[in-house]
């Protein structure tokens, strides 16, 4: 199959016209593993999960896309305290090739590759009339690198409309995440609620007599709106657990049941 491909590639190179069929591995919708409340040291290290598996399996939401995404999903920050209540936030997230789910099984195999995030993020935490209440607010960038496969075929009146080149690549679409959320401080624990905003990377399915251009169709996609609540516990003077249910309510390209993440948050520095 792979020397056919190769063999079929100056045939498609020359195409001008052909009909495309992909699918992409994307992020699973999450909420960043925080409680909104200012840091209590210089810095902070947390790592997690924000998606530990689906309570319900994954459905179509827009039939005109395909995408397949892993069921667990790691989510790590490094937070640097700005000022008493701002901070900047280095992150990393990883989608676990193992754990993929496809809402449609009937939709091209994407094959290895885990879905990889690099970004940063700016917070802030609004202080309250009430003491340990606050609001804060959340503005995020993320790159990606998305593994997607792709079926192209010619159908220029040189080709015999049968030959298909499947090629498999690597996406860097951007997201952009909008976070609100208030939390309350009582003692060694806080309990937290919100909203998250973020766009929902996708892969247009299906096109039909287009331009064979090299583009691979993997785009940002729909933002998706998430509501979830929390609770995080002290532990130590320096360590904090944190656990938080997420349901993402808007349904494209995916349809969701409730999530669940968890992390730990380690405090670097006095």
């Amino acid at each position: 199959m792979l020397l056919r491909s190769l063999l079929l590639l100056p045939v498609i190179a020359g195409c001008f016209s052909g009909n495309v069929q992909r699918a992409a591995r994307v992020p699973h919708p999450g909420v960043p593993l925080s409680s909104g409340q200012p840091l209590t040291a210089p810095a902070e290290l947390s790592a997690g999960l924000t998606s530990l598996g689906d309570f319900m399996t994954p459905k179509v939401g827009d039939s005109s896309q395909a995408v397949e995404v892993p069921a667990t999903q790691m989510r790590d920050e490094l937070r640097f305290r700005l000022g008493t209540r701002g901070q900047l936030a280095l992150i990393y997230e990883n989608g676990f090739a193992a754990t993929t789910q496809r809402p449609d099984a009937t939709q091209a195999p994407v094959g290895g590759g885990d879905v990889h995030g690099y970004g940063v993020s700016g917070s802030y935490a609004i202080e309250t009339s009430t003491p340990g209440l606050v609001v804060g607010s959340t503005l995020e960038v993320i790159g990606w690198s998305l593994p997607y496969v792709e079926y192209k075929t010619c159908t220029d009146i040189e080709c015999s409309g049968s030959d298909t080149v499947i090629s498999h690549g690597r996406a860097s679409p951007l997201t952009l995440g909008l976070g609100l959320n208030a939390s309350y401080r009582r003692g060694p624990i806080t309990w937290f609620g919100g909203s998250f905003l973020r766009n929902h990377p996708t892969a247009e399915r299906k096109e039909i007599n287009v331009m064979l251009d090299g583009d691979n169709g993997v785009r940002s996609g729909p933002y998706n709106l998430l509501f979830h609540a929390g609770v995080e516990i002290e532990l130590a003077r320096w360590l904090s657990a944190l656990i938080v249910v997420h349901q993402d309510v808007t349904g494209d390209p995916v349809r969701y049941g409730p999530g669940v993440g968890f992390g730990l948050n380690a405090r670097i520095g006095h």
